[in-house]
């Protein structure tokens, strides 16, 4: 097979210094024993079954004992209003105290009126938060994809509440390499349990002698430590693996550097550029192998190319294998700003990730088209530079004005669909290790279908949402195994008046056929009934049930049968 090379998609030119937020340290995160704030002015009692303060519409409150109404006297408590419901079951137990005074102490007058032994409890109008889990790591607040006060983030601290991942789920970097050693990724990086280190024998019997810690596809040997690997402007771009791999699942809440998205995860570093920095197709196809074999939950693929003869048959082929072994494939989408479908993001069962912006808005490199899938934050990331090898002066000098590097620390910022396909990765692999059934199918449409609806001015599928995509009720995905049904294609895909949308029933049955906007609401069921097996082909003609005209955007077929159920992205122009 004749080699193909396929460029990084290098997203070293696109980090300028009026794209990248000022290096900073982050703040700590207050401790979790710290006072609560509270509303002034304001004492919450639970009354005791007796009802020691009446209430009557209109009324001041009325103590039932002269001491206690002495009490709200000193108190400067004025008034009182019922908690919840006017005629609830409830409705005399809750009260607020109000006073107007403007030295009263809510804590002092809460303890006053626990002492009467009159109440339930007693307490000031506190301000609770969510446990919104905040990592300790010291440049969190360089990662305004997990934590930014404009809500433009993926909500990652609350989905951490819920979901860390864990050891057992392994995700692939096939990329340039990872840093073992960097401080924030050695303690995550997968051990091969079968493999004796240092023996230089194959003991697991796989082919790979000594893969301890993964392999070098490019270069044919055990060890997946970058190398320099430079563009045509002549700047190393190979940290870009160790970047990747830090966004992904880098070391959390250890107090150093940065925070990675799958928590954790373990990172399976998967090197595939050789001695010039190209990535072959046959480096590719080794490379997925060995992940099939080892059956990573999540394989990172943060490069491409176009769809030149023979490249996506090639990509799909790759897929269709990694996808049997259970593997879930994501991809970043390109960085041309164009709607050309690169590879292997546009494979079918691939999560084809898009770039977005800390405006909310699809990130103007980003690739865009109906191929791609899920939106997620790529420009501006903060992540982990390569210090396993000496960097030469000039690519220093770039990395230094261009991408906020600070000369001394292994970190620094980056633009790219390369760097928001790792944020997605790391959430694949929350939610995997979530649902631990979950095949990669139906791992993509539960992504889709928790995602983030947003008006991007040009169509990049949902944005990517951590907390839905561990919290949100089982109802789009289900937890069927996964089935020999197939959407056979949908076409014309965007669409204006109509299209067709076709699919192959494995027996005869119950069958359901169901659109639904990016909301997860249902607009339109096309079928529902006892269906044939075999081929079938159902027009759609982009109105609801109703018959009223859909407006443009993305929607989502559904297709159930006793099989399983999936899930397929439409694109409505008008």
């Amino acid at each position: 097979m004749p080699i193909v090379r396929f460029a990084l998609m290098a997203s070293l030119l696109l980090a300028t210094p009026a794209g990248a937020r000022a290096l900073r340290s982050s703040r700590p995160a207050p401790p979790r024993t710290a006072s609560l704030g509270f509303a002034p002015g304001v004492v919450l009692v639970v009354q005791r079954d007796d009802l020691p303060l009446r209430l009557a519409e209109g009324e001041p409150v009325e103590a039932g004992e002269p001491s206690l109404g002495s009490a709200l006297a000193r108190l400067g408590i004025a008034r009182a209003r019922r908690v919840g419901r006017p005629a609830g079951k409830w409705a005399a137990s809750i009260l607020a105290l109000e006073s107007d005074r403007a030295d009263f102490d809510p804590r002092a007058a809460a303890d006053a009126l626990r002492a009467t032994g009159r109440f339930r409890a007693v307490c000031p109008n506190y301000r609770f938060h969510v446990f919104a889990t905040l990592p300790n790591d010291t440049y969190l607040d360089n990662q305004w994809s997990i934590q930014d006060p404009g809500d433009v983030d993926v909500d990652l601290p609350e989905a951490w509440d819920l979901e860390k991942g864990g050891p057992a789920t392994v995700i692939g970097i096939m990329d340039t390499g990872v840093d073992l050693g960097h401080p924030d990724l050695a303690s995550k990086i997968w051990t091969n349990p079968g493999e004796v280190p240092g023996d230089h024998v194959d003991n697991d019997g796989n082919g790979f002698i000594d893969d301890l810690h993964g392999w070098d596809f490019g270069l044919g040997n055990a060890d997946p430590n970058p190398a320099p690997v430079f563009d045509a402007y002549g700047i190393d771009e190979g940290f870009h693996g160790t970047f990747v791999a830090g966004i992904a699942a880098a070391a959390t809440n250890n107090a150093e550097g940065i925070a990675g998205a799958g928590w954790n995860c373990r990172i399976l570093p998967l090197k595939v550029t050789d001695d010039v920095g190209d990535i072959t197709a046959e480096a590719i196809a080794a490379a997925f192998e060995y992940a099939a074999d080892q059956h990573v939950k999540v394989l990172n693929m943060s490069f491409g190319g176009p769809g030149d003869p023979g490249v996506p048959e090639f990509f799909q082929a790759l897929v269709d294998m990694a996808d049997s072994a259970g593997v879930l494939c994501v991809a970043a989408a390109g960085n041309d700003g164009s709607d050309t479908p690169t590879y292997p993001a546009a494979c079918d069962r691939v999560l084809a990730v898009a770039a977005t912006d800390f405006n909310d808005q699809r990130a103007d490199f980003s690739n865009w088209g109906a191929w791609v899938d899920v939106g997620a934050p790529g420009a501006s990331m903060f992540s982990c530079l390569c210090r396993n090898y000496v960097i030469d002066d000039f690519s220093q000098i770039f990395y230094l004005y261009l991408f906020g590097w600070d000369g001394e620390t292994p970190y620094m910022f980056g633009d790219g669909t390369s760097f928001a396909a790792p944020l997605a990765s790391g959430v694949c692999g929350l939610v995997r290790n979530h649902f631990p059934a979950f095949s990669p199918e139906q791992t993509i449409a539960r992504i889709l279908s928790t995602g983030d609806s947003l008006a991007y001015n040009l169509p990049i599928g949902p944005k990517l949402n951590a907390y839905r995509a561990v919290s949100a009720p089982i109802t789009a995905v289900g937890d069927a195994a996964a089935a020999p049904l197939a959407f056979a294609r949908i076409a014309p895909n965007p669409f204006r008046a109509s299209t067709v949308l076709r699919f192959t029933l494995p027996a005869a049955g119950p069958a359901r056929l169901t659109i639904f906007d990016c909301a997860g609401r249902r607009v339109r069921a096309l079928a529902d009934g006892d269906l044939e097996a075999g081929p079938h082909a159902i027009p759609w003609d982009g109105a609801s049930d109703a018959g009223a005209p859909l407006g443009s955007g993305i929607y989502f077929a559904q297709l159930e049968s006793r099989g399983g159920i999936l899930r397929q992205k439409l694109v409505r122009l008008r």
